[in-house]
């Protein structure tokens, strides 16, 4: 990868963390100055419950075994004409000569001779 190509990746992974950030401050409802929603949790009495379970005093019972199935016959197989395949001559990709950057020459800046104050 380039340079360029990390920065501007890393650019608009700030960038959607920081939208995900403020989305979910926006929405979140709670108050600043109280620090949380403002309601307190109320608190109420469960009243004791007794629960009694009991295992049968019996075993589980035994398993069925799975049902084998029949075999069935099998055709005998038979003897087909295989076709001969012909080459297959070019196709594929093309190689791709040159492309890429070109090569800039010269160019800066140009000097300016002469100017100045005349006599």
């Amino acid at each position: 990868m380039q340079p360029r190509t990390i920065l501007i990746s890393v650019g608009v992974a700030v960038v959607a963390f920081a939208a995900a950030f403020g989305i979910g401050k926006a929405t979140s409802g709670s108050d600043a100055s109280t620090g949380g929603t403002g309601a307190a949790a109320t608190a109420f009495d469960q009243p004791t419950a007794t629960i009694n379970a009991e295992a049968p005093k019996a075993g589980l019972p035994a398993l069925k075994p799975k049902p084998t199935p029949e075999p069935t016959a099998t055709p005998a197989p038979t003897a087909t004409a295989v076709p001969t395949a012909t080459p297959v001559t070019g196709g594929g990709e093309t190689p791709v000569t040159g492309g890429g950057e070109t090569p800039v020459t010269g160019g800066g800046e140009t000097p300016v001779s002469g100017g100045g104050e005349g006599p």
